[in-house]
């Protein structure tokens, strides 16, 4: 499918995860959602029902919940019990941290039993971040083999949490890794929609970007087309 600039904004996640989130900046998210028709709102589980309620009458926008973020070095079993809660609350997708730890340590059986619990728990798509930023090249693409394995929706790239961003050639790696056998969402530290637009023709279904971050993208995309910012 050929991708234009005008496509990008339904292909995003926009997010608010941090621990700092204030009610007003989930309210930011959720307007940007919807001015924009973007593909989804992320947060973290405490403010699901909110995103959902400011959501309302915006079928297409769905209503995401990160679980175990930014770490993903929980029981299992607090995973599930936490993925089960947001899905029972509403929500319509998931995204999860791989144990990194585990991964780096050479327990793969232990990585894809911990996702594939998650999988298994729930009915909805599940997300798995591998958090490209404290991987070698080598190892990002084992571990989207590994997670290709488990047969998650997607994966996805990183947090955003460490300085590392997400680049073009990471996405290349990951896609070399697993081809066509999983979805890509690419995160953590997109900026411009130059960037969007090339990871998109590597075969990048999704981005994950922060609020305001994604807002100075979409003011990006609208000064390109040449029309007025839409209010948020």
């Amino acid at each position: 499918m050929e991708i234009n600039m005008e496509m990008l904004p339904g292909m995003v996640d926009v997010t608010q995860v941090g621990a700092q989130a204030s009610l007003k900046d989930i309210e930011f998210i959720c307007k940007t959602a919807k001015a924009y028709g973007c593909a989804a709102t992320m947060v973290n589980p405490c403010y699901l029902t909110y995103t959902i309620k400011n959501t309302i009458g915006y079928d297409d926008i769905k209503n995401c919940a990160a679980i175990c973020f930014p770490l993903g070095c929980d029981l299992t079993s607090v995973k599930v019990y936490s993925a089960k809660q947001s899905e029972i609350m509403g929500a319509q997708e998931i995204d999860i941290m791989m144990n990194v730890g585990a991964f780096l340590s050479g327990n793969m059986k232990y990585v894809r039993q911990d996702i594939e619990a998650v999988m298994d728990s729930v009915k909805v798509p599940v997300k798995v971040v591998l958090e490209t930023s404290l991987l070698t090249d080598t190892e990002i693409g084992i571990a989207a083999e590994q997670v290709a394995r488990t047969k998650a929706a997607y994966i996805k790239t990183n947090t955003g949490f460490y300085d590392k961003p997400t680049t073009p050639e990471i996405v290349k790696i990951i896609k070399n890794a697993v081809g066509d056998d999983i979805k890509i969402k690419a995160s953590g530290g997109i900026r411009t929609v130059d960037t969007m637009m090339e990871m998109a023709e590597l075969g990048v279904d999704r981005f994950g970007i922060r609020g305001a971050c994604a807002l100075d993208i979409f003011r990006e995309i609208d000064k390109k087309l040449g029309r007025e910012p839409l209010e948020v």
